[in-house]
């Protein structure tokens, strides 16, 4: 019997590209030229149907791949610490430190959890993205969800697409906010700086619930519930309302704020490459059991030691 795995997933369409181009964003560990032979030998089905590399998607389709499971990979695994929080059968939770990449893309092949996932769970070969079904910046720690089997990806990437997946952030923000308890603002790429989103009329539906945990004198500190899930999404939305999150240069922070408090701007300097976002807190069901499950995780030191900076300027400012 064919040693073989079946990869069930649905896709969108993007920047109208062609079927071989977009699956390589989603299986990132096998090359484009891997994914055309598969096509061009029938081993790619969308919507149940035979298909060209050439094709274009024109709506959301059911993407069904036959892989052999001794395909070469052109992704490797690297022995890189990881941080996890929860391990089962079905799925782990991984505690992701700021300045990882998630998983591998162009520019990025090595270092990053993808790698350091394959090394401890060499069966995540297996699984589409190595069980990642979601992703967080580079610049962002906290919580990452990864399926072990092809049974639990379906499972939870359809609780993520359908909205199930209840996934907060804690940000430091700059300056201070008020009367907003949500953000309902369209997101699409940015038309000059390809690198950036943006909000635009022409964007996705993009919806982000704030709630203020605290005040302070030249910022606040919030809790982010992600309705929806686009790229940088809280970057954006927080930039568009004039509050960018503290540390993240390419949606406006100005470290300015700070000039008469050193402490704060060595800090900032010291982990020029992180923001004062992390992904606090996950709640969803168990792929098998199908009970609640929710896991939350610490701020990282760097975001601790900032807010309680920032903590004190506004106590001796009040004192």
């Amino acid at each position: 019997m064919k040693n073989v795995t079946f990869y069930r997933f649905d896709v969108e369409p993007k920047n109208d590209l062609r079927i071989d181009q977009l699956l390589v964003s989603y299986l990132p560990e096998y090359s484009r030229s891997c994914i055309k032979n598969w096509i061009n030998n029938e081993k790619i089905l969308i919507n149940g149907k035979i298909c060209s590399p050439k094709d274009k998607l024109t709506s959301k389709s059911l993407i069904e791949i036959e892989v052999m499971q001794n395909e070469k990979l052109d992704i490797i695994s690297e022995d890189i610490p990881i941080n996890i929080l929860h391990d089962d059968s079905s799925f782990l939770v991984v505690d992701k430190p700021c300045g990882m990449v998630t998983h591998t893309a162009v520019g990025n092949y090595s270092g990053t959890l993808q790698n350091a996932l394959l090394f401890k769970y060499p069966e995540l070969r297996n699984v589409p993205r190595a069980g990642i079904i979601h992703r967080l910046d580079k610049q962002t720690s906290g919580l990452l969800i990864i399926a072990k089997t092809l049974q639990s990806h379906n499972n939870l990437t359809k609780q993520i697409q359908d909205r199930k997946v209840i996934k907060k952030y804690h940000t430091l923000v700059s300056g201070i906010i008020n009367n907003v308890s949500k953000i309902d603002e369209r997101i699409g790429r940015h038309k000059i700086n390809r690198k950036k989103m943006s909000v635009t009329e022409n964007g996705k539906e993009s919806i982000s619930k704030i709630k203020v945990l605290r005040r302070f004198e030249k910022a606040s500190s919030l809790e982010v519930e992600l309705v929806t899930g686009r790229t940088h999404q809280i970057r954006v939305h927080l930039s568009h309302i004039g509050h960018p999150v503290i540390g993240d240069k390419l949606y406006g922070f100005k470290k300015t704020i700070f000039t008469k408090h050193p402490d704060i701007l060595e800090l900032l300097s010291c982990s020029s490459d992180d923001h004062a976002l992390h992904a606090s807190s996950l709640e969803f069901r168990h792929p098998i059991t199908n009970n609640i499950f929710k896991i939350e995780c610490e701020k990282p030191k760097s975001f601790k030691k900032l807010e309680s900076l920032i903590e004190e300027i506004s106590y001796a400012n009040t004192n």
